[in-house]
């Protein structure tokens, strides 16, 4: 396995670290983003894979996440201001650009990145990500306004809470949905959770997908309990160059099967080398 570099960017907020491993300036970089309350070690797998095809990759902790800083304001855990961390460690490597993985809520802000800097994003593997509140493809669309007030809410009460260890991830070690996610919840945050959740619920890129340019990948597991079918379905129909794998899997593809995902994201990259 390998032993990524650890570096960190500095922000007017606080730090924001990142892991990287580099073959070669020459070769293609991944810029892999994990999901809510996990850190880079979702990726240790898929980086191992990457170095081994001669690939590099960067795997960013999200802000208030493993090794990064938390920061007390609210907005810097909008969207938009992930990605622009996100944007600072790709300036900082001098990468004009990378192709992005996202898993989860990583893949909102892949999203963001591939609208908003459009340049900066060669190609898109989104997993077990979708484009608008959870609530619109339910009868309980009606809930989106008033989930986002009380997730706030409690942030706000619970702000003096910080992060009580690093959680690192292993997979043969993990045990089903409490290691591989809710240890996740415990360990980092509670503020921060609570934040980024009340995001999901404003989500909406439905107008804004038919801007992504880059070519695109969406992984998405037939037992996904959190994105239906039909959410895929409208998500890649908007998407100009996008196709979706369907695995026999849940919605924790990235930390849950990691060599299914390994193995759809390197033949993907390598189909566009």
């Amino acid at each position: 396995m390998i032993d990524p570099e650890k570096k960190f960017v500095a922000t007017n907020a606080g730090n924001i670290y990142y892991f990287s491993h580099f073959v070669s300036k020459d070769r293609p970089t991944v810029l892999l983003l994990h999901g809510l309350s996990s850190n880079h070690t979702t990726w240790l797998y898929l980086m191992d894979v990457l170095a081994k095809n001669n690939i590099n990759s960067i795997a960013p902790d999200l802000r208030g996440h493993g090794y990064s800083d938390m920061s007390k304001k609210r907005s810097r855990y909008r969207i938009p201001a992930l990605r622009k961390d996100i944007e600072l460690i790709m300036k900082n490597e001098g990468l004009k650009g990378a192709h992005l993985v996202g898993y989860s809520y990583g893949g909102y802000i892949g999203i963001d990145l591939a609208i908003a800097n459009p340049p900066l994003v060669k190609s898109l593997v989104l997993i077990s990500t979708n484009h608008v509140s959870p609530m619109k493809y339910s009868w309980l669309s009606f809930l989106s306004g008033s989930s986002y007030v009380f997730l706030n809410t409690l942030a706000y009460l619970l702000i003096w809470q910080k992060r009580k260890k690093y959680l690192y991830f292993e997979q043969n070690k993990s045990r089903g949905y409490w290691d591989s996610t809710f240890k996740g919840y415990l360990t980092m945050p509670l503020p921060v959770n609570f934040w980024m959740l009340s995001e999901v619920f404003r989500l909406n890129y439905a107008e804004s997908l038919k801007n992504i340019a880059c070519p695109t990948l969406i992984l998405h597991g037939k037992g996904d309990i959190f994105i239906s079918d039909r959410e895929i379905k409208d998500m890649a129909d908007k998407i100009r160059n996008c196709r979706v794998v369907h695995l026999e899997s849940g919605h924790f593809l990235a930390s849950r099967y990691q060599e299914e995902v390994a193995e759809k994201t390197l033949q993907f990259v390598n189909q566009l080398r």
